[in-house]
């Protein structure tokens, strides 16, 4: 099946089946990105797994979960998946919400559970959910950009990140810059989310594209994940330690070489796993711990551990979350520090940037790390990078880092500029 055959061929049978109280559909497996230039809704989420045959497309809001009700409604409801798109800073304020149209694309079906919208109490029909008749369109270019911090100020949050490494007061802190790119007029989100996601699909990681309202999306091509938990198998990854691909395969084994021989590298990068560890450990069962390997995306290459275990009891996701957010792979150590002398350094807060977002459910949960990532508000688009610093790093070599961190965006942002 196709989305044009979904959206000719089914739509209908899905209003009648609604009307007579059905709410659970399924179909042949077909592409749920293929579906998003139809949406009509002002809340969509889609959410691809980088590891997982799992899909997920959530279209209008169906309910709206508080904090205190998460959990039990995680527990009640074990086939229903939650939206969960938190923020880097401390504090309840995540958004976690059942969504009206929830898509699920896993083992080679497409099922659809269909709930009361939030605002009328009944079932949408799918007139309001989709919309037919979508015209072509395209981004057109920026017409200015910025640089927050400029490269000088950067310079300065390194050597501030230093006077705290003397002082002890950290062992490592990560911090980000952004670009910012201003357009004429307001930016199509999902014709930028569509060329993004095509212009980036060789590359292995989570796709997300998170619309809070017709004009305000967040965009993620993540290589990171905060954890899956399966029943009680609990999975999460150390990453960290950056250097770029090489100009052709003998280059790239040089510089992979160089990032499995750096001292400095390999120091961030043991930092990573033995704080995720000691994290982790009063939780699980036979706490498994990989070799390195190198994950390879286009633009760089990072080095990586898979850590694994068994729930001992059970914990919902929602702890778990607190436990590992923020990883020492995008906040620092120790983490409280780091988190508190990133906002002093950096003077804005990330909100979505390197937070926690994904799905939540009592039989699949899935939470990416919102990095390599960008947000898109009316006419503007900010891109953001960051960097891992500990004693040693040198300014000029993180600034084109992060700027490469930032290639999956600034492609496709700079393909229409002259």
């Amino acid at each position: 099946m196709s989305a044009h055959s979904f959206l000719d061929k089914e739509l209908t049978n899905i209003d009648l089946g609604v009307s007579q109280k059905k709410t659970l559909f399924s179909f042949p497996e077909f592409p749920l990105i293929d579906l998003l230039p139809f949406a009509a809704t002002e809340e969509i989420f889609f959410y691809e797994s980088k590891e997982e045959d799992f899909t997920f497309l959530g279209l209008g809001k169906s309910k709206l979960l508080g904090p205190s009700e998460i959990d039990h409604f995680i527990a009640t409801h074990p086939k229903e998946h939650l939206v969960y798109q938190g923020l880097f800073e401390e504090g309840p304020d995540a958004l976690v919400y059942l969504p009206e149209w929830c898509f699920v694309k896993m083992k080679g079906i497409v099922t659809l559970t269909v709930y009361n919208s939030l605002e009328y109490q009944s079932p949408s029909p799918s007139n309001i959910i989709f919309n037919h008749n979508v015209w072509e369109s395209f981004v057109g270019p920026w017409t200015s950009y910025e640089e927050k911090p400029e490269s000088d100020e950067w310079s300065q949050m390194i050597s501030a990140a230093d006077r705290l490494f003397l002082k002890k007061t950290l062992d490592k802190i990560v911090l980000s810059r952004k670009k910012i790119f201003t357009y004429d007029e307001p930016i199509e989100m999902l014709v930028m989310f569509k060329e993004l996601y095509e212009a980036n699909k060789q590359s292995s990681h989570f796709s997300i594209f998170h619309q809070f309202h017709y004009h305000k999306a967040f965009i993620s091509f993540t290589p990171e994940r905060l954890f899956t938990l399966k029943g009680k198998n609990l999975e999460t990854i150390s990453l960290a330690g950056s250097i770029a691909r090489g100009r052709d395969e003998a280059h790239d084994k040089i510089l992979e070489e160089e990032l499995r021989g750096s001292d400095k590298l390999i120091r961030e990068h043991g930092i990573v796993t033995e704080e995720i560890s000691r994290r982790l450990s009063p939780l699980l069962w036979n706490l498994d711990i990989s070799d390195l390997f190198t994950m390879k995306l286009p633009y760089i290459q990072h080095r990586q551990a898979t850590i694994k275990g068994v729930l001992k009891d059970d914990t919902s996701p929602l702890h778990i979350i607190s436990l590992l957010h923020p990883t020492p792979a995008v906040g620092g150590l120790p983490y409280k520090e780091a988190q508190d002398k990133i906002l002093e350094i950096e003077k804005d807060p990330r909100y979505y940037y390197a937070a926690p977002v994904g799905v939540l459910s009592q039989e699949f949960s899935e939470i990416a790390v919102g990095i390599r990532s960008a947000l898109i508000e009316e006419k503007t688009i900010t891109v953001y990078g960051g960097a891992g610093i500990v004693p040693g790093s040198v300014a000029e070599e993180e600034w084109i880092e992060t700027g490469v961190k930032m290639q999956p965006f600034i492609k496709v942002i700079n393909k229409s500029v002259i």
